[in-house]
């Protein structure tokens, strides 16, 4: 069996990125459409028939992540905490991902409207910031790296 490394395979980073950005895009997407969208009905104003697909596809997206993330949890994660390298941005970044999927169970089956308002405020809020964060775990990695090796 070959040892687990810190670095990541190159495919497995090109199609984490590939699910975070279309699930970042079609969640805000999905939320612009939600809040601010409606088009004209047989009764009325109505949501935009586009708004369920693009949910779709962000749920699927951000499922397929979550078993991603299961791999990464259970190899670069305890490995990376064991050399106690970026732990404070590592720790965010585990916290973030982890919000998001809090959330993303609280706005699915919770029917208080409260909560799921709420919920849906800190997914935004936690999703959108995700991806930066992400990069800034990885500049520093690479940061880190450069002035270990010289």
């Amino acid at each position: 069996m070959s040892a687990v490394r810190l670095m990541i395979q190159p495919w497995f980073k090109k199609f984490f990125y590939t699910l975070l950005a279309c699930s970042w895009v079609t969640g805000l997407v999905f939320f612009v459409l939600n809040t601010w969208v409606r088009v004209a009905g047989d009764f009325g104003p109505e949501k935009h028939p586009v708004q369920f697909i693009v949910l779709v596809i962000h749920g699927f997206s951000a499922f397929v992540m979550l078993m991603l993330l299961g791999a990464l949890f259970s190899n670069h994660v305890p490995i990376a905490w064991r050399s106690r390298r970026l732990r404070k941005v590592g720790v965010a970044l585990v916290s973030f991902a982890g919000t998001q999927i809090l959330t993303a169970f609280l706005l699915y089956y919770v029917a208080n409207e409260a909560i799921r308002e709420w919920a849906m405020y800190i997914h935004l809020f936690t999703g959108l910031l995700l991806p930066f964060m992400l990069y800034l775990h990885i500049f520093l990695g690479k940061q880190r790296k450069r002035t270990l090796v010289q």
